[in-house]
């Protein structure tokens, strides 16, 4: 496996999003590891972005749920422009369906995607929005995020 320094893809990331994401902007991170980036990139990009954790748990089941559970009622009413966060990109399946429940829950604001890494390997046509690397794996490596402290970094 060739796995990139996550905390290079980070500084990349928030290089690549700085003047480019809406003041306004939602980031919903998908996940734990998409909620800590999501986190993260609020902190480290200068405007009045907000962050929330989308639970996957709950979508799979077939439900939209965020926590802090307000934030969806906020993006109702904001119309803010939403950008989910995951740490890596592979098949694309969740991100797509993710974006499937924000619009049938009446998400109608413009939705981007920004990743830690891109492993491509897509199974659905899906890029993201803003990447902060690339990683090489095999198929049946599975990728995790870990924090560190202060620091980020891929564990198999």
């Amino acid at each position: 496996m060739s796995a990139p320094d996550a905390m290079r893809c980070f500084e990349t990331l928030v290089t690549r999003m700085e003047g480019a994401v809406a003041i306004d902007a939602w980031l919903l991170g998908l996940g734990d590891e998409g909620a800590l980036l999501a986190e993260r990139l609020t902190a480290q990009l200068p405007g009045q972005r907000h962050h929330a954790k989308l639970d996957l748990n709950a979508l799979a089941q077939g439900a939209l749920q965020t926590t802090p559970e307000l934030a969806l009622s906020a993006i109702f009413s904001e119309k803010a422009p939403v950008v989910l966060v995951d740490a890596v990109l592979w098949r694309g399946e969740t991100v797509v369906q993710a974006v499937s429940l924000l619009r049938e829950n009446g998400v109608h604001a413009p939705i981007e995607l920004a990743v830690l890494a891109d492993r491509g390997g897509y199974l659905v046509p899906i890029a993201p929005t803003y990447c902060g690397g690339e990683i090489v794996a095999a198929e049946d490596t599975v990728l995790q995020l870990a924090e560190d402290g202060k620091a980020l970094r891929f564990c198999a």
